[in-house]
């Protein structure tokens, strides 16, 4: 059987709820249906008289102004119809928000009455359930976002919550309108593994996971996103997940990490630390050659030094002996305290005669430094160190600290102040 257009429209509107309206743009003639009243818990017997007023009266005062403005763009030519969401009272007394759609129908004024006809949509529950996400998304510590890469490898933003201007300085419709503008913020050392990250996630899709650097209005700080990816029936995988700021536990992280290497008092790295770069060193040498030097210092008689004066004061010499030899090494060298007044010098790319030259340097430096006990009491310190270097031939880390550590031991045993190059 076929069915009339009539009928066929009727069971639509049926079937979406929807309520229509037609208005005469030159007479302001209105015509609503039932269901248009029955959307806002009337009927139309109880509106009547049904005029253009009575739409007026019903819609939110802030929410005319929009209206009119969607119309006017509409029939200026910048819009395929007229559409917009409005608030209009129920009887109940709450707003419902209503999606207006309407197209022009008629011709042009002066030739035939031109009649706006459109259908009205409650959309409350949409409406609510999107202000419900928004202020999650508000409470929340992070971005929510939703993410799509199509097979071809295009991607972009379909969801953005607000709290992409407070990362990334970017509005979320321009986050969603070019993917590209949030990527340009992330930092250049860490932009091609973001992407690595998420075409790994395309293809295994395993949950994405990842740190990375951006820089914002100057500022470089760390976030972590994390999604759960789902492919689609086309070959599209789209991401829901979340970005937070980690700045305080990378900074965290960072501070742990520089004290598990660092010595606390003189902030110079600490034995197990200098034992790590010593074997690294060592294993570039016996894979491309050249040669590396190891510098083994002890203070003279530093036990006399704190029993004289007290410890504070010794700390004070430590201090002082950690910066003149910061002073004098370059920042490929690694310099460790590896005891109470004991140091190692590490210098990658020096041979033995460079090295013993800067061990004399700081033997000279620190016997010509002046210090001055609590009481006033000026004192001398002097220091004897060992001097060894590592060419072609293949030796054990524990050899090579033995070999300068025994050279060290020679400098004491023939007077101290003084250096011995093995």
């Amino acid at each position: 059987m076929q069915l009339s257009p009539e009928i066929r429209l009727k069971a639509i509107l049926d079937g979406t709820g929807a309520g229509t309206w037609e208005w005469n743009l030159d007479t302001n003639d209105v015509i609503f249906n039932e269901r248009w009243a029955e959307m806002l818990g009337y009927t139309l017997d109880e509106l009547a008289p049904v005029t253009f007023g009575t739409w007026e009266q019903l819609c939110h005062p802030a929410d005319l102004e929009l209206a009119w403005k969607a119309l006017q763009k509409y029939l200026d030519g910048k819009g395929p119809q007229f559409e917009c969401v409005i608030r209009m009272r129920h009887k109940d007394g709450q707003w419902r928000y209503i999606h207006t759609r309407g197209m022009l129908l008629n011709g042009t004024e002066g030739e035939h009455p031109r009649w706006l006809m459109g259908t009205h949509l409650d959309v409350t529950e949409e409406k609510v359930t999107e202000h419900r996400l928004s202020q999650l998304a508000e409470s929340l510590p992070g971005i929510i976002y939703t993410f799509v890469m199509e097979p071809d490898g295009r991607c972009y933003f379909t969801y953005m919550s607000r709290k992409v201007e407070d990362f990334f300085g970017l509005t979320p419709e321009e986050a969603c309108s070019d993917a590209e503008l949030l990527f340009q913020h992330i930092h250049s050392d860490d932009l091609q593994a973001v992407r690595d990250s998420i075409a790994d996630s395309f293809r295994s899709l395993e949950q994405w996971e990842c740190d990375y650097r951006v820089i914002n209005n100057g500022l470089t700080g760390w976030l972590r996103g994390v999604a759960e990816p789902e492919r689609e029936p086309d070959g599209k995988v789209v991401w829901q997940g979340m970005v937070i700021d980690i700045d305080d536990e990378k900074r965290l992280e960072l501070e742990l990490e520089t004290l598990s290497v660092t010595d606390e008092l003189t902030g110079l790295f600490n034995r197990r630390y200098f034992i790590r770069k010593l074997e690294e060193t060592a294993v570039q040498q016996d894979r491309y050659g050249g040669e590396f030097s190891l510098i083994a210092v002890d203070l003279d008689h530093f036990k006399e030094i704190n029993d004289a004066y007290g410890h504070p004061v010794g700390d004070v010499v430590l201090k002082r002996f950690g910066e003149l030899i910061q002073h004098r090494v370059r920042k490929s060298d690694v310099v460790a305290r590896t005891g109470g007044e004991e140091f190692l010098i590490l210098m990658p790319q020096t041979s033995l005669e460079n090295a013993a030259q800067v061990a004399e340097d700081l033997r000279h430096a620190i016997e010509t430094e002046s210090f001055v006990s609590d009481e006033r009491q000026a004192f001398r310190v002097t220091l004897s160190a060992g001097v060894v270097s590592c060419r072609e031939q293949a030796v054990t880390v524990r050899e090579l600290l033995s070999i300068c550590d025994r050279s060290l031991y020679r400098a004491k045993r023939h007077g101290r102040n003084r250096i011995m190059v093995q």
